[in-house]
Formats: C-alpha cells, sequence, structure tokens
C-alpha cells in the first residue's frame, strides 16, 4: 500500500488517499483506493509531518497484509471442518433492499412478458449488479463466482448473460426514467440545480468500431474510448447518462440529455451547473430559452484579449477583508447565433474572480517555464523537436526575413510573443463564471459551481471503486448493457448513503458489505465471519440481529427477510 496525493478538479484543494496495488483476474497490475485521509492542509495543520508519517504507515500496512494472508480465512482450530471451503456473502442483501424498493424485479417483469426472453432476466441483472458493486470483474467471472452469494440463482447460461446486456441496452432509456420516478415517489428528489459533465471509458481492444472510438483519453490512452454525460442532482443521485462515441466533443454531449429529460422527465425549472468544457453558445441559449438557469465557467484565455481585459481591469473589484480574494460582477446581452441560421439574445452576468490560493496553483502548475523559454529563445531549432505543453503556443513560426523580405525556405525561424505571455503572467489567479440568474450573489455562485467536485466523485467511484473500465465488452449493445449495470450499482450504493444519513464514502460501503461472509459448517449451522464497524452501523440501522458466531441457516434467512418489501 502507499499514499496517493490528488488534486481536486473545481477547488483546488489536494486530497490524501491510501491506495493498495493488486492484480486482476488476468494479472494486470492495478490500483484502488483503499481510504480517503483527508486534505493535505487538515492534516498537516497540527502534524507537518502527517504526510511521511502516512507513508511510513502504508508502508508498514503492506508487511501486515501479507502476513494476514497466511490466516484470514483460518478457523479457530476448535471448530468442526467447514462443510463448505469458500465463504459466501451476505452483505449484498442491503443494496437487494434498495434494488426492491425501487421496482425493478417488476419493471423486468413487464418488460419480459411484451418480449419472448426465455431466461430469468432479473436475477441475471441482479448479479451483474451486486457483483460490479462488491466484487467487479468481468462477465465471465462473474457467472463463475455466482456461488458465492447467499441466494439460489435458477439456471441460466454464459450466454444467457451475454444475450442480456442486448435487452439491457435496449430497455435503457425506459428504466433510467423508472428509476428516477420511483426515486422520486419513495423520497422526494431537489432537481431545482443540477449538474452535468462528461467523463471517458476505454478500453482494451485497439479496434475502433461503434462507440469505441479514438478521442480525447482522460487516461492518456491510445485505445479507444466511450464518452459518458452524466446528469446528478443536488444531493449527488444521478438522474440519467447518455453514452456517446469516443470521437464526440464533449461540448456535443450536454444538449441532447437536456432535450431528452426537459420532455420525459418533469424537472421542472432547473439551474444546470457545468465546466467551460460545455460552454458553448448554442448550449446556453437552448437553456436561456428554456427558462432555465445555467451556471457555467468561461475560458479566458482562449477568448482573444476581449475578455482578457474586461477580466484585468481592476475597476469595480470588491476585495474582502483577508485581501486575498476580489470579485466583480458585468451585466451583459450578446448575441449567440445557432448552426441552424437562428440566433438568440441573453442577457447574463459574467462574474469575475481573483482569489490568491488561484494564483498560487497556477504559478505552481506553470512550473519552471521562464527557465523552459529562455532555452527556446535562444536555440528556436529546439521547438521542432518539442512537444513542451505551455510553451510552443507563445512562438511563432517566421517564413519571412523580416530585414530582407527572403521567403526562409530551407531554415524557418521563431519569434517569441512577449505579449502574450505576459498576458498570460497577468491572468494567473484570475477565473470566471457566466450565469443568466441575475438574482445570485456571487459567493453563491462559487459555491454553486464548486459543488460540481460531486459529479467529479462520482466519476471516480464508477472508475476505481466499481471498475467501470476499461471495457471488456465489444458490441454496442453489450457496452450499453455493461454501463447500465454500472449505473445501477452507482444509483444503489447513493441511495444506501442516504439511506444512512451520513455521507460514508463509497469505498468503505464496499468494503463493510463484502466483510458480510458466511461459512457452512454443516447443512444447517453457519460460522459468521467478523465484519468492520461500518456493516454494525447498516446493520444497525436495519434492526437486523446477527450478534452471533455461529446460526442456524433458518435464523439468518428469517433476519435477512426483514429487509424484504
Amino acid at each position: 500500500m502507499y499514499i496517493r496525493l490528488a488534486k481536486a478538479k473545481y477547488n483546488k484543494d489536494e486530497f490524501v488517499y491510501l491506495v493498495e496495488s493488486y492484480r486482476d483476474e488476468n494479472k494486470r497490475p492495478k490500483q484502488r483506493v483503499v481510504q480517503s485521509l483527508g486534505t493535505v492542509a487538515e492534516l498537516t495543520k497540527e502534524n507537518p509531518n502527517a504526510i511521511e508519517e502516512l507513508k511510513a504507515w502504508a508502508k508498514s500496512l503492506t508487511f501486515q497484509q501479507q502476513a494476514d494472508q497466511f490466516v484470514t480465512l483460518l478457523l479457530d482450530m476448535n471448530e468442526p471442518m467447514a462443510y463448505d471451503q469458500f465463504p459466501i456473502n451476505y452483505g449484498y442483501v442491503f443494496l437487494q433492499a434498495l434494488y426492491n424498493e425501487l421496482h425493478i424485479p417488476e419493471f423486468l417483469s413487464q418488460y419480459q412478458t411484451r418480449t419472448s426472453i426465455q431466461y430469468p432476466l432479473n436475477e441475471i441483472l441482479e448479479l451483474l449488479v451486486y457483483s460490479r458493486a462488491l466484487n467487479p470483474s468481468s462477465k465471465k467471472r462473474t457467472y463463475e463466482d455466482k456461488g458465492n452469494y447467499f441466494f439460489e440463482l435458477p439456471d441460466f447460461s454464459l450466454d444467457d448473460m451475454y444475450r442480456s446486456l442486448s435487452h439491457l441496452s435496449s430497455m435503457k432509456d425506459e428504466l433510467t426514467l423508472h428509476l428516477h420516478q420511483r426515486i422520486q415517489e419513495t423520497r422526494g428528489r431537489d432537481c431545482s440545480l443540477v449538474f452535468y459533465d462528461v467523463t471517458n471509458y476505454y478500453f482494451e481492444s485497439e479496434n475502433m468500431e461503434g462507440l469505441r472510438q479514438k478521442g480525447v483519453s482522460k487516461e492518456n490512452r491510445e485505445t479507444g474510448i466511450v464518452q459518458m454525460g452524466l446528469f446528478i442532482d443536488n444531493e449527488g443521485i444521478p438522474i440519467t447518462y447518455e453514452l456517446f462515441p469516443g470521437n464526440t466533443n464533449d461540448m456535443a454531449t450536454m444538449r441532447p440529455i437536456l432535450e431528452k429529460i426537459k420532455k420525459e422527465y418533469g424537472l421542472g425549472k432547473i439551474t444546470i451547473v457545468a465546466d467551460k468544457g460545455n460552454n458553448t453558445g448554442e448550449n446556453l441559449a437552448y437553456i436561456d430559452n428554456e427558462d432555465d438557469y445555467y451556471i457555467i465557467s468561461q475560458r479566458i484565455r482562449a477568448r482573444g484579449t476581449e475578455l482578457a481585459n474586461i477580466v484585468l481591469d481592476q475597476e469595480d473589484y470588491e476585495w474582502n477583508a483577508e485581501g486575498n480574494f476580489k470579485s466583480k460582477s458585468i451585466e451583459r446581452e450578446r448575441v449567440v447565433k445557432c448552426s441552424n441560421g437562428t440566433s438568440s439574445t441573453i442577457t447574463e452576468h459574467l462574474l469575475c474572480f481573483w482569489s490568491q490560493n488561484e494564483e498560487n496553483y497556477q504559478r505552481a502548475k506553470r512550473g519552471h517555464i521562464d527557465e523552459r523559454i529562455e532555452k527556446f529563445i535562444e536555440n528556436p531549432a529546439l521547438l521542432n523537436a518539442s512537444n513542451s505543453f505551455g510553451i510552443k503556443k507563445y512562438f511563432k513560426k517566421v517564413m519571412v526575413d523580416k530585414k530582407t523580405g527572403e521567403v526562409l525556405k530551407a531554415k524557418a525561424t521563431y519569434e517569441f510573443n512577449q505579449e502574450k505571455y505576459e498576458r498570460d503572467l497577468a491572468l494567473d489567479g484570475y477565473y470566471c463564471i457566466v450565469t443568466n440568474d441575475l438574482s445570485l450573489e456571487p459567493l453563491d455562485i462559487i459555491h454553486h459551481y464548486h459543488q460540481l467536485s460531486k459529479i467529479e466523485e462520482s466519476f471516480k467511484v464508477t472508475k476505481t471503486d466499481l471498475e467501470g473500465r476499461p471495457v471488456y465488452v465489444w458490441t454496442d449493445e453489450h457496452i450499453k448493457g455493461h454501463f447500465l449495470t454500472c449505473y445501477l450499482a452507482f444509483v444503489l450504493y447513493r441511495l444506501l448513503q442516504k439511506k444512512l444519513d451520513k455521507p460514508y464514502p463509497i469505498h468503505q460501503l464496499k468494503e463493510a458489505l463484502n466483510s458480510a461472509n458466511t461459512i457452512r459448517l454443516s447443512k444447517d449451522i453457519h460460522l459468521l465471519q467478523s465484519t468492520t464497524p461500518l456493516f454494525k452501523t447498516i446493520r444497525d440501522h436495519y434492526h437486523i440481529d446477527l450478534e452471533y458466531k455461529r446460526i442456524k441457516v433458518e435464523k439468518l434467512r428469517k433476519e435477512l427477510s426483514k429487509l424484504k418489501p
């Protein structure tokens, strides 16, 4: 195990994670987050050496983990020989209770009556979802390990499981709408403020077809990717999602999903929060024309000198008492021309901010750029062989000798744009957010925007805890079916967090449910293994009495049946 430091995308905090290395079923090395330990600022506030001490602690855990592998599954020497030699998980029943509360079995029953499916679709989906939530693996491995859960499955084949993915693909829109409606009915839902973002998931295959296309991979992979656009509500519970080919531009993903949920989901008036990757005139004009609101970040450096001049104009900025933050608001009207030939006039507030923390972050990110620029100024030929991001944009290729007017065919030279570089330096620490909700105060706008970290965390869960990537299925239908199981597993975890009324990290909930195992000592007697303290909290919330070491199977079934509707 080791300590990983990672910066948040939206609020610039640096988080500390305990990370474990392991190998998947194909012996590929992978990593997973075991525990979130807080931020660097929090941990070092009282103890400046906290990070180094945590690194030493993580190293000691590795040695302990290696020793524990020899004893974790050994029974007390006084126990009789186990009837089965492998543990059976019963922690899934808490996810099953939520699955049933959402009336997913009833939905699938109705779907199955409309089709000619001859295999148990609901039970297959349950296996896929619970396995994705607790022990993510390939579909083949999931099928082979189906006996590791405390429920008896009807007979079906591995081919039936793969066939089910096609049906899951076809029902995706109906099922996600059904989930939304059930969540509204059972607990209510706050959709006055919704969050949108896009990420992508990579494949192991290098073939490019259908959804699998070459695009800008978040993990810098060279293989094909698929894009996912996701909407979540103000509590972080998913509303719906959509998949797009990997070569789809982020900016083109928001409107198709938004049009669908506005038409079918009955959300009412909403405020959409998104990052600058979705800031297009057409997106904003559509939102404004629907009488909804948007809060979306605005690129400064990529929008030419006019916006930069507005940001750098110090008139009207208001400072906070500490002198490390200032903001100003400018009301403006602008005409947006759309691709269909129409145009819209939007009245909006441009919020300009500067913070010392943001400037420090951007200066640190910039690194020793001055030294590298000097190297290229002295020897411009090095630029031809350089891929140095953030440097080349300050150099312009010159094809004509300024003194003689001669065309430089044999050897081009480069000219450093000092003005552009100095402007970028001056913009460090500044950022912009634009909104058409003219009633909001600047600090409220910042607060809403920073909550985009909820969706960033959502994607992190699907990629790490649920291991949604790499994707091992290849056809578009199977890809869509795979992501529906990931989505369902994530929804169940979010609802479990809300049931417990405390935002326990999903990796801790996963660990807790995975600790709930039993070993059959005989046909009628089970041995309950030790569980985590969090599992006891979950169990107590549902009033499940399992304070036993040995338990009769009838008693175990009776206690777990309390979770059934």
